[in-house]
């Protein structure tokens, strides 16, 4: 019995085993799906895109339901929807709205391989399902790139083939992003993606929910498709096919899922929602202030902190920061502001242009001048005319600065050129360029505007009328020597005074105003110097003559008080003082008018002429009443250059009869006799 226990066989035989492998295959029928009934039981309707006809373009969609029961239900065909495909993407950007709205764009962290989300070329391989939701979040249109400018592909010739092509180059055209239904509408393939970065065309849902192909050129392989030639076949195909319409079912009922909160992780879902609608929060009031304060041209110096004194949100965002350590993310850092700052620059440079190729025609204006960094940096301005509704407006925009390294002629034209054309603009469309009057600038045989003008005839050079009249004014006052020295002894008076606070203050204490000094680059100051002068005359000769009795001070400050005020009582000055307060007035109520927003190329050009008429012809009538000044001050003023007046004559005349004396003098001791023994000269016989 033992030998006969031993032999038995204990192995099943196969029979058995087929009847388990039965059980087990029921088993997982009756549990298919089982994992569908985590989610909420809700009915929802999803518009979907089917295209079930290659040849008649033909369309049906489908509706994706959440059965009572718990399961994913079968998609079934819904009639009349034609606008079904341009739906899609609308809610996943609704999901968005309050962060566009705010300007915010901010990727999330889950998945450091994506830089640039926006265009599909640049996705990993293998998409995770943070990633996956993520994307599904945000929608294909933000992806779409429908306005971009499509890359052209060389059809390639085959070999055996004797027949013409009839053309070398295929360009995708934006009509493939729409299909035609039957009724002849169009509506929009909200599946179909171009990218930028392989210059070809990919499937958003397959992408999404499909393993990438490498061996293939199609809708979703590594390189994407950009066979244009074969458009027709290809895209309807891919649009009928299996597993699009698979990928595009799940595509859709994730993207419900989502906002319905109806996912498996709905719990991690509200906490990533959460902290989002924190993070935006905070971001706002930073943004806030980033944005106040690049306005006023300050730094922040802990503004931030005394804010969060008095609004919750930052004063939990800083209480978390204490406690946590250090390297946490604050988006307080100098680098994030100034990433804050460069993004409004961009979107504003971005959104001008867009006014400006709308407006289509447009000047152009660059000046350059060196910066603290001692860099010569170009400013870049265009004027172009938008239209709102029956309101016509010129407008006048910054866009960019230009690091300049050439000053030629040839370097400054390439440079604007290349500036033109990285901003998408065409130069052909240029009606007008204005510049300095550099010769560089406006040199009629080889300057820049002539150059332009080589390109563009219609690019007319208007020379800038301030900055002509600041030259002109600029070589008037340095033709005649007197003037020269009446301008210099304007800017010794604004030294004096200011290079000591005593000084200062002492003028400040009787003339209520402070003196201004000359800018050579705004001739406006010329005058705000001289009418104060004028104005305040004999307040500033009681101050230097205070200064030059005070023994307190020292024997240089008393010194140059005295030279100071000689020089300020020579009838010179006062002469020039009177002369060039008149000239200036005029000249400077020219330049504001100048300012004046608004104006066009002829008013500009009759004020200018209005000023010339009026300085030839007054010319006689300003020199001889240069000592007529309106008002009390005047009076003083005018008293004062009379007693220069009469000083100068009265030292002119003396002068005049101590030179006679000097001559009779010498001429007697030349007719005196040397010594006693020697004859003088006028009695030596000549020879």
């Amino acid at each position: 019995m033992n030998t006969v226990n031993i032999m038995k066989r204990h192995k099943q035989s196969g029979d058995f085993y087929r009847k388990q492998k039965k059980f087990r295959e029921k088993e997982c029928k009756k549990n298919k799906g089982a994992l569908l009934k985590f989610f909420e039981s809700t009915t929802q309707r999803a518009v979907c895109e089917r295209d079930t006809e290659a040849s008649t373009s033909a369309t049906s969609s489908q509706k994706a339901v959440l059965s009572s029961s718990g399961g994913l239900g079968e998609f079934e065909d819904l009639t009349n929807q034609p606008n079904e495909l341009a739906v899609v993407g609308e809610q996943s950007e609704s999901l968005m709205e309050d962060g566009s709205s705010k300007g915010i764009d901010i990727l999330d962290g889950q998945d450091e391989s994506i830089k640039n989300y926006k265009d599909i070329g640049t996705w990993p391989i293998f998409i995770s399902d943070n990633l996956r939701t993520l994307l599904v979040t945000r929608g294909s249109k933000a992806v779409q790139n429908l306005d971009y400018k499509f890359a052209e592909v060389n059809r390639p010739r085959p070999i055996d083939s004797t027949k013409e092509l009839k053309g070398v180059t295929r360009k995708l055209s934006p009509d493939w992003f729409f299909l035609t239904l039957p009724n002849g509408e169009k509506v929009l393939r909200t599946w179909m993606a171009y990218s930028a970065f392989k210059g070809s065309l990919f499937c958003f849902c397959c992408r999404l929910f499909e393993v990438v192909a490498s061996d293939k050129t199609g809708f979703n392989s590594i390189n994407g498709f950009n066979q244009w030639w074969k458009l027709n076949p290809k895209v309807p195909e891919h649009e009928s096919s299996p597993v699009h319409n698979e990928n595009f079912n799940k595509w859709k009922s994730l993207e419900i899922r989502l906002q319905l909160g109806a996912t498996i992780d709905k719990e991690a879902q509200n906490v990533i929602v959460k902290e989002e609608q924190k993070w935006r929060l905070v971001l706002v009031r930073i943004l806030d202030i980033i944005r106040f304060f690049a306005k006023q041209n300050l730094a922040l110096r802990e503004l931030v902190h005394l804010l969060g004194k008095y609004d919750p949100v930052l004063c939990e965002h800083l209480t978390k920061l204490k406690l946590q350590k250090k390297g946490s993310v604050s988006y307080l850092s100098p680098e994030i502001q100034n990433e804050f700052i460069h993004c409004w620059g961009n979107r504003d440079r971005t959104e001008i242009l867009a006014e400006v190729k709308e407006a289509k025609y447009f000047t152009i204006m660059f000046d350059s001048t060196p910066d603290f960094a001692h860099k010569d940096q170009t400013s870049q301005i265009l004027h172009y005319v938008k239209l709102d509704g029956t309101q016509v407006q010129v407008i006048e925009s910054f866009i960019d600065f230009l690091e300049t390294e050439g000053k030629n002629a040839e370097d400054m034209t390439k440079l604007i050129l290349d500036k033109i054309e990285s901003d998408g603009l065409d130069i052909q469309n240029c009606r007008g360029q204005t510049y300095d009057n550099a010769a560089v600038m406006l040199g009629k045989h080889s300057g820049v505007q002539m150059r332009i003008k080589a390109v563009n005839q219609n690019a007319q050079f208007v020379a800038c009328s301030n900055h002509s009249l600041n030259l002109v004014g600029v070589h008037a006052a340095s033709v005649a020597v007197d003037s020269v020295t009446f301008f210099g002894t304007m800017e010794r008076v604004f030294n004096y005074f200011s290079s000591s606070t005593h000084r200062w203050k002492a003028l400040t204490d009787v003339t209520g105003q402070r003196v201004k000094r000359l800018i050579e680059t705004r001739w406006s100051s010329r005058y705000e110097a001289v009418a104060i002068i004028k104005a305040h005359y004999s307040e500033i000769l009681e101050v230097l003559e205070s200064l030059s009795r005070n023994t307190a001070e020292n024997a240089a400050t008393r010194s140059d008080t005295g030279l100071l005020l000689t020089a300020l009582q020579l009838l010179s000055f006062l002469a020039f003082l009177g002369l060039w307060s008149q000239v200036l007035h005029k000249v400077n109520d020219a330049q504001l008018y100048l300012q004046t927003k608004g104006l066009n190329v002829h008013q500009c050009a009759m004020k200018v002429h209005a000023l010339e008429s009026f300085l030839v012809d007054n010319q006689d009538v300003l020199a001889a009443n240069y000592d007529s000044t309106p008002g009390g001050d005047g009076a003083r003023y005018a008293t004062g250059f009379r007693k220069a007046a009469s000083q100068h004559a009265n030292s002119r005349r003396s002068f005049c009869w101590r030179r006679r004396g000097l001559e009779d003098r010498a001429l007697k001791t030349s007719r005196r006799p040397t010594s006693f023994k020697e004859e003088p000269e006028w009695k030596k016989p000549q020879p």
